[in-house]
């Protein structure tokens, strides 16, 4: 397949085998292990050793390449652990990268699951591709409408305005919540700009209570991507 490949793009093949030591875990406890270990030193040879169409090839498992014989014919192998500090930081997310993903995307509770916004993630982390110094910012004001937030803030009182103050400030609101809210609702009464901004996203969940047949919700604000819009 690489010499096919070379004739058609003029180019060597980088082949990945991604967990080397699978089937021979499955050969161990199925009782075959050592006809296994023949055959993968085989297609191992052929493919990384007497390939003339071969760039440079990666393989990953578990266990230390040093320990199966599978690999004794091969040379220039350069091996790599979880010992080992040169790509430490590719094994997977940095603590300073979780973070920066929890402090802006985190916060949302769908019953008692929290989860991140996946659009918002999915943005940044394809802006960390193309640039690593790329800084957060919020994604997720650019699928919505603001407008109807804006008017309902703008037609609320003081009182609603110096509660939202102390939301952005790190604080914390209890409201009655209702769930058949419309849009034709939004104006009846400044309850309702709570339920638009709990269901819209724009609050999160923090407890709940219950008193005769209305729920009241303490709410805060979920991210410093909500905070920022």
């Amino acid at each position: 397949m690489s010499e096919c490949l070379f004739q058609v793009y003029g180019k060597r093949s980088v082949i990945l085998i991604d967990e080397y030591d699978v089937p021979l875990e499955n050969a161990y406890f199925g009782g075959f292990y050592d006809r296994m270990v023949s055959l993968i030193r085989f297609l191992f040879e052929s493919a990384l050793k007497t390939n003339d169409y071969l760039e440079f090839a990666a393989v990953t498992g578990c266990l230390g390449i040093s320990r199966e014989s599978i690999f004794t014919g091969l040379n220039n192998l350069n091996v790599v652990s979880i010992t080992n500090d040169t790509f430490a930081e590719h094994f997977g997310f940095t603590q300073e990268e979780v973070e920066t993903v929890q402090k802006w995307y985190d916060g949302y509770r769908f019953g008692e699951t929290e989860v991140y916004n996946p659009w918002s993630v999915i943005n940044y982390v394809y802006s960390c591709y193309k640039n690593k110094q790329a800084f957060a910012k919020p994604y997720w004001s650019n699928t919505s409408s603001n407008s109807i937030v804006r008017d309902l803030v703008e037609h609320a009182d003081i009182s609603v305005k110096q509660e939202i103050e102390g939301l952005i400030e790190g604080g914390t609101i209890e409201k009655p919540i209702h769930e058949d809210i419309t849009y034709d609702d939004m104006h009846s009464t400044q309850d309702n700009l709570w339920n638009f901004l709990f269901f819209t996203g724009y609050l999160k969940k923090i407890s709940q209570r219950q008193e005769g047949e209305t729920i009241y919700m303490e709410m805060a604000i979920p991210n410093s991507e909500v905070r920022y819009i």
